[in-house]
């Protein structure tokens, strides 16, 4: 019964999620879209990131999945930005698991890939909050906490070094 709900919403997913998020060249940038849905969230490494206490701090989220291919192409990106920045404090990469497999599934994944960066596990309704409309999705939220892009597709490290620096720049 629970694999066939599982089909279910996969198959779901694909039809309503597919058109963006099976290519990696589909994408969308807003400008800002005003402050950004809270949230407390479990990570896969215990614990729990919740956004109202990232404040002070560039935010990227990463909205993905196990079964999205392009995800695959976008997290060791960001993996490499986490890496390079984690220890100047000023940026927080957040992984949102949107995946209904087990976390245990996930963390097995995740541990395959030797992704470092922060995996947190979300669902459809935080990403439906953040207006996702496939994967993988980003969302740049500002030290103050206002969403000041998204971006639905990969996005290379370029075009998310712009996003920071352009945050970087209107910063006081």
């Amino acid at each position: 019964m629970r694999s066939a709900r599982v089909a279910a919403f996969a198959l779901l997913g694909l039809l309503v999620f597919g058109p963006l998020g099976c290519d990696p060249r589909e994408s969308t940038v807003a400008e800002p879209l005003g402050p950004a849905p809270e949230f407390a969230l479990p990570l896969l490494a215990g614990g729990e990131v919740e956004l109202a206490k990232l404040r002070g701090r560039t935010v990227i989220l990463d909205f993905w999945a196990t079964w999205c291919a392009p995800c695959e192409v976008q997290m060791p990106i960001l993996d490499a930005l986490w890496r390079e920045s984690s220890d100047q404090g000023r940026l927080m990469i957040v992984g949102v698991s949107v995946d209904t497999d087990p976390p245990a599934s996930v963390a097995k994944w995740v541990e395959e890939r030797g992704f470092r960066y922060p995996i947190a596990f979300g669902d459809q309704e935080l990403a439906m909050h953040y207006g996702i409309l496939g994967f993988p999705s980003l969302v740049v939220i500002d030290p103050e906490g206002r969403i000041r892009a998204r971006h639905t597709g990969v996005w290379t490290r370029e075009e998310i070094g712009e996003q920071l620096e352009a945050i970087a720049r209107t910063a006081p």
